[in-house]
C-alpha cells in the first residue's frame, strides 16, 4: 500500500475572490528512503479548533480546505470571506461545500464559495489555473502574451479564458492588469524613479498605456499620485515592505545566517544582502516603521514585481502573527518558545528552485557541510571569479562535470535531473513536480513546502533537529506527532521555534 503526501499551494497577491490553496493528493513511491516520515494526510472532518483559528486570520492560504455556515444568517462562506467576522457560537464548519449546503445555508454572494480552490468548480481544472496564476504572478504577461500563456499550459488560449471566467469570474489580463496597477501605485508613492521607467518596470507596454490605466482605476494622473518628491540616500531603488508587527528580525537573520551561502549572500545583525544575476538586493529594518527596507541595484526594473513578490515571501512578511501565536504562546509545550520569540516568522529561501537545490544537497549532511558544498557549486557556476557570485541557475548546474559534485553518486543524479528538466525555466518548478523525481523524499518534499512555497502547516516530522529539540523540551519523542495536532494550522511555525531552540 503506498502512502500519501498532502501538499498545499498557493498565491497571497490577488483579491480574496482568487486567492487560495489548493489541496492535492499524490502517491508517494516506495523508493523513498526509509528514514524519512512521511506528512501527515489531514483529518476528512475539519477540527472547528483548528478552523476558528485559520478563519479568523483569514489567511488565504487556507481557502477552499473548508466552509463556514453562519446560523444567524444562513449563509456559508470561505474563510477568507471579506464579510463581517460572526461571532464563533453561530458558527458549523464543513468539510465540503456541498455539506453545507445539505444542511441548509446558501452560498454567500461576496466571496463565492461555489468557486474556492477544491470546490466542484474547480474540479479536474483547478491546477491549470493555479499554476496560470503563478506563471502570471511570475511575469508571463508581461513577458509574453496570452498565446504563449496557454502554450506553457498545454491548453488553449479560448479554453483558458474560459476557465478563468469560469472559475474565478475575470480574465486572465484582468489579473496581471490589476497586479501592475498596484505595484505602479506603490513605484509611485515610494520611489522618484521617471514615470516612464515605472511605466516600464510595472509591466506596461508604454507610457500611453500606463497614464490610461492608471487614470482609469485611480481617477488621478501618476502625476498627481506622485505627490511631493521622496529623499532617497545611496544608490539604488528604496522600497518599503510592510508588514503587521510584531517583527521577530534577530529570528530570521538568525536563520538565513545558519543557511547564509559564501559568495552568494552577506549576513549582519542589520542587514541581508544578496547577490542577482544582474545586480543586488539588500533588504533591512526601519527604525520606528513596521516595515523593512528593499534596495534593489539592477539592470532592467522590469523584474521589480517579481523581485518585490520574492523578498515578501522569503521573510514572511504575510503572516498575521497575532493568530499564529494566539496558538503557539498559550501551548503547554511550546508556549515558552514563542513568548520568548515575539513575531516569530517561517522564513524561506530566495525561490522555490533555490529551495529544492538546498533541500537535495542537504539530504542527510549537516547545514554547515551543506552550506560549503553549494558554496561550491556556485562558485564553479559563477562567470565572475571574484569574491560575490549569483546563485547558480539550473542550466549551469546541469552541465558542470562529476567532480564539481561532492556528493553521492545517486544525489548528484537527482539535482542533475532537476536542474536539466527545468534549465531556463526554474520558475516553473512546483513542490507536486519535484516530488515525482527518483531520490526525492518526504523530508526534500516538506522542507521545500516550507522554504520554498511557504506552506505554513507543513511539518517534517522525521527531521532529526525537530526530534533533538523535542526531546530536549519533553523528553519523549514520541508523542511529537500527536503534540503537532495542537500546532494547525501553523506546524510551520512550530517546527522553526523548535529549531530555534537548538542553537538558544
Amino acid at each position: 500500500m503506498k502512502s500519501l503526501i498532502i501538499l498545499n499551494r498557493g498565491k497571497r497577491n490577488y483579491s480574496p475572490s482568487i486567492q487560495g490553496r489548493i489541496w492535492l493528493v499524490c502517491p508517494v513511491p516506495q523508493r523513498y528512503s526509509a528514514d524519512m516520515d512521511v506528512i501527515d494526510t489531514p483529518p476528512t472532518l475539519p477540527d472547528p479548533e483548528h478552523c476558528r483559528r485559520a478563519r479568523l486570520s483569514r489567511d488565504p492560504r487556507f481557502d477552499g480546505t473548508f466552509f463556514l455556515g453562519v446560523s444567524t444568517t444562513g449563509i456559508y462562506c470561505r474563510p477568507v470571506c471579506p464579510a463581517r467576522t460572526p461571532a464563533e457560537k453561530n458558527v458549523s464548519y464543513f468539510h465540503l461545500a456541498s455539506q453545507a449546503a445539505a444542511a441548509g445555508y446558501r452560498p454567500c454572494l461576496r466571496c463565492r464559495p461555489e468557486s474556492a480552490p477544491g470546490s466542484p468548480a474547480w474540479n479536474g481544472t483547478s491546477t491549470t489555473v493555479q499554476r496560470a496564476l503563478d506563471l502570471i504572478d511570475g511575469g508571463a504577461l508581461r513577458d509574453g502574451n496570452m498565446r504563449q500563456l496557454a502554450d506553457r499550459l498545454g491548453i488553449g488560449e479560448r479554453y483558458l479564458r474560459k476557465l478563468f471566467q469560469q472559475e474565478l469570474g475575470i480574465s486572465p489580463v484582468t489579473v496581471a492588469l490589476n497586479q501592475r496597477l498596484l505595484f505602479a501605485k506603490k513605484l509611485l508613492s515610494e520611489t522618484n524613479m521617471p514615470l516612464t521607467q515605472v511605466a516600464f518596470a510595472a509591466g506596461f507596454g508604454s507610457v500611453r498605456r500606463f497614464n490610461s490605466a492608471v487614470s482609469e482605476h485611480f481617477r488621478l494622473t501618476p502625476s498627481q499620485m506622485r505627490g511631493r518628491q521622496k529623499n532617497t540616500t545611496g544608490p539604488g531603488i528604496c522600497l518599503q515592505l510592510h508588514y503587521r508587527p510584531p517583527y521577530d528580525w534577530q529570528g530570521v537573520v538568525d536563520f538565513l545566517s545558519h543557511h547564509a551561502v559564501a559568495g552568494v549572500e552577506e549576513i549582519t545583525a542589520e542587514r541581508y544582502r544578496r547577490q542577482l544575476p544582474d545586480g543586488t538586493l539588500e533588504v533591512s529594518p526601519i527604525t520606528g516603521k513596521d516595515a523593512l527596507q528593499l534596495r534593489l541595484e539592477i539592470t532592467d526594473n522590469r523584474r521589480l514585481m517579481t523581485l518585490v513578490a520574492q523578498a515578501r515571501r522569503m521573510f514572511d512578511l504575510d503572516a498575521n502573527p497575532d493568530e499564529i501565536e494566539a496558538v503557539l504562546q498559550q501551548d503547554r509545550a511550546l508556549g515558552a518558545l514563542a513568548r520568548r520569540s515575539p513575531g516569530a516568522r517561517s522564513p524561506g529561501h530566495w525561490s522555490l528552485y533555490e529551495s529544492a537545490v538546498r533541500a537535495i544537497v542537504g539530504q542527510q549532511v549537516s547545514t554547515v557541510a551543506a552550506r560549503t558544498v553549494l558554496s561550491r557549486l556556485a562558485q564553479a557556476c559563477s562567470d565572475n571569479q571574484g569574491e560575490c557570485f549569483p546563485f547558480p541557475a539550473a542550466a549551469k548546474l546541469a552541465a558542470l562535470q562529476d567532480e564539481h559534485f561532492p556528493m553521492p553518486g545517486r544525489r548528484r543524479d537527482t539535482l542533475r535531473q532537476v536542474c536539466t528538466r527545468y534549465s531556463g525555466r526554474e520558475q516553473e518548478l512546483t513542490v507536486e513536480a519535484l516530488a515525482g523525481f527518483r531520490g526525492v523524499g518526504p523530508w526534500t518534499v516538506a522542507m521545500v513546502s516550507i522554504r520554498g512555497a511557504g506552506d505554513p502547516d507543513t511539518f517534517p516530522g522525521g527531521d532529526l533537529g525537530l526530534q533533538r529539540a523535542w526531546e530536549a523540551l519533553e523528553g519523549n519523542k514520541n508523542e511529537l506527532k500527536a503534540a503537532t495536532e495542537r500546532w494547525r494550522p501553523w506546524r510551520a511555525y512550530a517546527a522553526n521555534l523548535l529549531w530555534r531552540s537548538l542553537s538558544a
